[in-house]
């Protein structure tokens, strides 16, 4: 069982910064325009960190790292197109660079120049490294967190099938749902106050947003994103991960791309952020250039 520190209960109990929407233009919407529901944290002029959540998440799932990262940096943690209150993109089966683009949109309306490090978490660690791949000159550092590799090899019928499972899980979620979720994103030990957080988490996850998420997942394969990053790269991954196992997601990874950084967490599986939250934030400190 992970222990958690009175750090790490302080971090987990803090309040969530105040939801904000953003207007952003982009060719990704059916107007050209949309909306992307973010939450903030730190000061304006601080170096900015950008964290991109999971499919089943949502900014929420940040908690942590909005609270405990803040006297340093600008925290901003997006939902994701088609999450919450955020615009959900035009394309039927999108893209990962779709959602790359709509990132890009709005840190210009942001008029954020250049990133501290970029976070991208699970799903969202694969919306990262499209980005950073596309646009390097946008971030100094890449921090990836129970990475994807993606579904973009599947062929036939077993893409056919496992598309359809995880089309099928995205259904509303209710209590029994919920206990599903936290059971395949955490240990059975996992401590009550990390397991109440993971059980809201999809709340925040409408219908559309989880199809569209699920197909651009079947197009993608990030060991061949990840070779094109020029960034620097720190990985963390749970050793007790079964939703992303380590040897079916980081090792390829590091694989493709041996300059990477792996951190294990040992007693952790697949929500990091949440299950040691103050050893997350110290390696994305490190990670990440303060303000001189």
């Amino acid at each position: 069982m992970s222990h958690l520190t009175s750090a790490d209960l302080a971090l987990l109990g803090a309040d969530l910064p105040p939801s904000l929407r953003i207007e952003v233009e982009s060719q990704c919407y059916v107007t050209g325009q949309g909306y992307i529901e973010l939450r903030a944290s730190g000061p304006l002029e601080a170096p900015t960190i950008v964290c991109l959540h999971g499919i089943g998440s949502s900014s929420a799932g940040y908690r942590a790292q909005l609270a405990g990262l803040a006297q340093r940096f600008r925290v901003i943690a997006w939902n994701a197109p088609g999450f919450g209150a955020s615009t959900p993109l035009a394309a039927f089966d999108p893209r990962a660079q779709d959602y790359a683009d709509v990132l890009l949109s709005l840190l210009d309306a942001l008029r954020c120049e250049r990133m501290a490090a970029l976070v991208g978490s699970s799903w969202g660690s694969v919306i990262a490294m499209a980005f950073a791949a596309r646009h390097p000159e946008r971030l100094e550092r890449l921090v990836l967190s129970a990475p994807n590799t993606g579904r973009g090899r599947l062929r036939g019928a077993d893409r056919d099938a496992a598309l359809a499972h995880m089309l099928e899980a995205g259904n509303t979620p209710d209590d029994a749902s919920r206990e599903a979720v936290v059971a395949r994103l955490l240990p059975a030990d996992a401590p009550p106050a990390v397991r109440e957080r993971v059980a809201r988490l999809r709340d925040a996850v409408t219908p559309v947003g989880w199809a569209q998420a699920v197909r651009m997942l079947f197009s993608v394969h990030t060991p061949s994103l990840v070779s094109e990053i020029p960034s620097p790269i720190d990985m963390l991954a749970g050793a007790r991960d079964t939703l992303a196992p380590i040897d079916q997601h980081a090792l390829p990874l590091r694989e493709a791309a041996p300059w990477i950084r792996l951190h294990v967490f040992e007693e952790c599986a697949h929500m990091l952020k949440l299950e040691a939250p103050t050893r997350f934030n110290a390696i994305v400190c490190a990670a990440a250039p303060a303000a001189d």
